[in-house]
């Protein structure tokens, strides 16, 4: 089971309501729902914990400033009133937006870190070709004494068990290879010199990455776990296929990514108009 972080456990609810929607619906649909939903609790956030009042009250005040700053033909000396007066306004516009917006994303966030994980990446099919990489910390290569443990430690020494696995080059940091995925009931693990487990795949769930766990996993968990303290791996970066919501366009834009805030702001706006939000 993951190890959630704080800002997981909305998701769990989310997840409820999104296996019945996939059931019957393509992701793409399913995600603008998630979106325009997004849009209707951040505006409504935002509508229900800001001063709208105070709000209107001020656009005219600044409208009215702001025209006389465009009409001024006097002295130079004249003008510093009127711009005191229009920062004044809008130091005021700021400070009555400002708290409400920022409780305003909140839902976003929550939304935000479930979907990253629900649409992001997916598992490959079984003999599919993947490239893992294998990240070793400075302080692990650096403060091995013997060769032993030297050998332990150098990801050249690794060897897969229970896949097909090839030497990769890679311009990114690390040591790679390109690997047969293995099949749903079947596993492949990375092993070092001496016989200890570096990683087994396929993880639980899919993620890009598996790590050892930083502070911030408290909030926000990843789904396919972490690496051992021990392990001589920082990090091991999987190549998982992306989910793709469309069909056309170039990589960035056929993501979640995308689509997802694309419908988060017009939905937002489409909102903003019907609520008549200042």
């Amino acid at each position: 089971m993951m190890e959630r972080g704080l800002l997981d456990w909305p998701g769990v609810v989310f997840g409820l309501v999104n296996q019945p929607l996939v059931a019957v619906l393509p992701e793409p649909v399913v995600l603008a729902f998630w979106a325009l939903v997004s849009s209707w609790l951040t505006m409504w956030v935002y509508r229900r914990f800001s001063n709208q009042e105070k709000m209107a009250a001020l656009k005219p005040q600044i409208k009215a400033v702001q025209k006389k700053l465009s009409n001024y033909d006097g002295e130079f000396s004249g003008l510093f009133p009127l711009i005191r007066e229009n920062f004044s306004l809008a130091g005021r516009q700021l400070g009555l937006a400002l708290g409400p917006a920022l409780l305003a994303g909140v839902p976003v966030l929550f939304v935000l870190v479930w979907i990253s994980n629900a649409y992001g990446v997916t598992m490959p099919a079984p003999g599919a070709q993947v490239e893992v990489r294998a990240i070793v910390t400075t302080s692990v290569t650096t403060s091995v004494t013997t060769s032993v443990a030297a050998n332990d430690a150098d990801p050249e020494n690794w060897q897969w068990h229970g896949t097909q696995a090839d030497p990769a080059t890679t311009d990114e940091a690390g040591r790679a290879w390109r690997l047969a995925w293995p099949a749903p009931d079947r596993s492949a693990e990375l092993i070092t010199e001496r016989g200890e487990d570096v990683i087994e795949i396929p993880p639980a769930h899919p993620a890009p990455v598996v790590h050892k766990r930083q502070w911030w996993n408290t909030l926000i968990g990843n789904p396919a776990g972490y690496l051992e303290p021990s392990n001589p791996a920082e990090a091991i970066y999987l190549g998982l296929p992306k989910k793709q919501m469309l069909p056309f366009g170039p990589g960035w834009m056929r993501g979640w990514e995308f689509l997802y805030f694309l419908l988060l702001i017009i939905g937002s706006l489409g909102w903003k108009m019907v609520w008549r939000i200042h």
